[in-house]
């Protein structure tokens, strides 16, 4: 399934939004519509950092799940 929560807010904003998530997600404690975010430390990631500079970036992180395969 996919969760998403959605935030509108100024550069400062976003940068403090960042600065709390970032240590959330790798202590385990970040949730997206009450789920936990669980990042798997038995497997690769697949990470990549996109950029369009007509005002787009998105950081992206992925793995193989092991309940699908």
């Amino acid at each position: 399934m996919k969760y998403q929560e959605d935030y509108v807010g100024t550069k400062a904003e976003l940068s403090e939004f960042i600065k709390r998530v970032i240590p959330e997600l790798f202590a385990g404690k970040l949730s997206v519509e009450g789920q936990t975010v669980r990042i798997p430390a038995d497997r690769d990631l697949e990470y990549k950092i996109k950029y369009d500079s007509a005002g787009s970036l998105t950081i992206k992180m992925s793995w193989e799940n092991e309940e699908e395969e």
